[in-house]
């Protein structure tokens, strides 16, 4: 009985330690600077730091690749305007769903919560998106998403 429960504690530490996922600080680190960036509505930043050119969305009923700077930066503007008039107030990362790394690529899909201008939770208290990063010169940089939510809302 003694191993059974000694067998049945080292088979739950394994799994729990199975499920952490450790990120690579330079992942990590673009991410802080997105979720400040998107939270602050900072296109200049996520358009010019965050997003490579060029640069994919996945909708559920096409795809819409952003092919210059211009492109990107007009996507950025009209997302956050409608953001705003949703009364968006700022985003937290809750953790990460996955991640997967392959030399200079990366997949990987956050769980964040978006919250009003008041605090209160807007819209699902927890949203997905998943995205494809890949390493430029040493830094990593956003090249597609998939919203698992509509962005604005």
């Amino acid at each position: 009985m003694k191993r059974l429960i000694i067998l049945s504690l080292l088979f739950i530490s394994c799994q729990e330690t199975s499920n952490d996922i450790v990120v690579d600080p330079a992942v990590e680190d673009m991410y802080l600077r997105y979720n400040k960036a998107w939270s602050d509505g900072d296109f200049e930043t996520i358009t010019n730091e965050i997003y490579s050119i060029p640069f994919s969305l996945y909708l559920q009923d096409s795809t819409v690749i952003l092919s210059s700077s211009e492109d990107i930066k007009s996507f950025l503007v009209m997302t956050f305007n409608e953001l705003e008039s949703n009364n968006y107030g700022y985003s937290i990362r809750n953790s990460w769903e996955s991640y997967k790394i392959d030399d200079n690529l990366v997949i990987v899909e956050q769980n964040f919560t978006r919250f009003l201008k008041d605090s209160s939770i807007m819209g699902p208290k927890e949203r997905t998106a998943s995205y494809i990063l890949r390493r430029s010169d040493g830094n990593f940089k956003i090249s597609g998403m998939v919203p698992h939510t509509t962005i604005a809302e």
